[in-house]
């Protein structure tokens, strides 16, 4: 008998590998088809505020004196979140909320959660905690629908660029709007910094390094949150403020939080060298078409191309397999993290 494994068993392996990654991927943009929908429903609380969020799950409500957890509703509107129960009721205003932590519990309760979101929220001067638990793809989409509901309307003071590479750039600092996506931060107001008429977005794909600082801006001690990232071949650093810390932090948390989905996506995946100049190639080629000979390019079979162009798909880095190919945010922060190994 062969001490071998089987051929079945490493396919089912990589097969489970890469319906995670699909998973995490479809519950993150599906936050955002979630949101829109509940939006064109007429469900609305008594003082007219449409619910954006409405389900059902076990909780620590910070109002509730236990430690137990309840079981109740979850609602949302573009103003509170609401926790309800057969016999209580927790409001909490999302102007008062300060911290969204995903997986984070507090120790009277982590025996009863396997997924959670932490809220942290102030009523009447007092810091409280709720917690919500559910299974994973509940917890994803409720934070991110969260994040953007805490955030909604915000406007931060910009600097970009901050720097090209390590030299200072002596740009002005505008004041711009905030809007949040699952793999990248736009913001509008800033179309005069595209080829185009969109707006200028930091994709989280492109992310090299990000850290909160303090910084005077506008003539205020601020907490600035510095991203460098990779923009035409080149390392960028971006400059976002605001006003509010409380808005600062959950800004930061959500970043943390998308760009840890990002990267655990991606170093979970086993891509070879030939199949990461296989991706290489694709996105120098990218929107090429059929243009390009992309096995003449790359000095490769045809058919070796084919394969590994099918293995990338497979495992979420490439939309299609056909051209023009398209890659995924994983895929850009792959070539990112790793183009120096590649060698043409």
């Amino acid at each position: 008998m062969s001490d071998a494994p089987s051929s079945s068993n490493s396919n089912s392996h990589a097969g489970a590998e890469t319906t995670e990654n699909q998973r995490k991927r479809q519950a993150a943009s599906e936050a955002a088809q979630d949101e829109k929908k509940a939006r064109k429903q007429l469900k609305r609380t008594k003082s007219g505020e449409s619910i954006v969020v409405d389900f059902v799950a076990n909780f620590v409500a910070g109002g509730s004196g236990t430690f137990e957890p309840l079981r109740g509703r979850v609602l949302m509107s573009e103003r509170r979140l609401i926790l309800v129960t057969s016999d209580s009721k927790t409001t909490v205003p999302l102007t008062s909320v300060f911290d969204v932590a995903v997986g984070q519990v507090p120790p009277e309760v982590e025996q009863f959660f396997d997924h959670t979101v932490m809220i942290g929220y102030v009523v009447d001067g007092v810091q409280r905690t709720t917690v919500v638990g559910g299974d994973r793809e509940t917890v994803e989409k409720f934070s991110l629908i969260l994040y953007r509901a805490t955030l909604r309307g915000s406007t931060v003071a910009l600097k970009h660029p901050a720097k090209i590479g390590g030299r200072f750039q002596d740009e002005p600092v505008r004041e711009v709007g905030l809007h949040l996506e699952t793999d990248r931060v736009l913001f509008p107001g800033t179309e005069d910094l595209t080829i185009g008429d969109d707006a200028f977005s930091v994709d989280l794909a492109d992310v090299v390094f990000f850290q909160v600082l303090e910084r005077t801006v506008k003539g205020q001690k601020r907490l600035v949150l510095s991203v460098q990232h990779i923009t035409q071949d080149q390392t960028v650093t971006t400059e976002v403020s605001m006003e509010s810390r409380r808005k600062m932090n959950i800004l930061g948390r959500y970043l943390r939080q998308m760009y840890h989905y990002l990267v655990s996506d991606v170093r979970s995946l086993d891509v070879s060298d030939e199949q990461l100049e296989v991706l290489v190639g694709l996105y120098s080629t990218g929107g090429l078409g059929e243009d390009v000979d992309l096995a003449s390019l790359l000095d490769m079979e045809e058919s070796t191309v084919e394969t590994h162009t099918q293995a990338l798909h497979d495992d979420g880095l490439v939309e299609s397999v056909d051209p023009p190919y398209e890659l995924t945010p994983q895929a850009q922060f792959l070539i990112n993290e790793r183009f120096e190994d590649v060698n043409f």
